[in-house]
């Protein structure tokens, strides 16, 4: 058995427990319906994770068809996830000091810079590319969002 993107399917399946562990913190600390849709954002994000970590790992391992349709159901799964959190921060309640707030800019920020390196092909190793750096960066956005989310709760 041959692993085709070994570290990007690390890196993918990495976050996909931090988003699993983020919808579950959320889900039981649920307070508002902005919780919910946070925590059912983070669920499908690691939906997607998984998904997005078997189609770069195991390429040589299944059809072409079975590879592209793998693909489509992790850019589903990113684009529902989006539509939830991006829901979520708009009607969650912020906080008066914006402490939340600030968290959430953050993790908003990263995403942003974290698309830019991936876009740009920016990597620091041959074995830890563009896609894996991009990971790294999102799984600290993620963390961002989550603390947000938490707070505003």
């Amino acid at each position: 058995m041959t692993i085709t993107e070994p570290t990007t399917l690390i890196t993918d399946y990495v976050l996909a427990i931090f988003s699993s562990l983020f919808g579950f913190l959320l889900a039981r600390a649920r307070t508002h319906r902005g919780t919910l849709l946070w925590s059912i954002g983070f669920l499908l994000l690691a939906g997607a994770g998984l998904s997005g970590g078997t189609f770069h790992g195991f390429r040589t391992m299944m059809s072409e068809n079975l590879h592209r349709s793998l693909w489509n159901i992790t850019c589903l799964l990113i684009g529902a996830s989006a539509g939830f959190m991006i829901s979520a921060a708009l009607i969650g309640p912020l906080s008066r000091n914006g402490r939340n707030t600030r968290w959430l800019a953050a993790g908003l920020i990263l995403s942003v810079a974290g698309l830019v390196v991936q876009q740009g092909h920016v990597s620091i190793h041959p074995s830890f590319n563009h896609n894996d750096l991009f990971h790294s960066v999102q799984i600290v956005a993620l963390f961002c969002f989550y603390r947000g989310a938490k707070m505003g709760a």
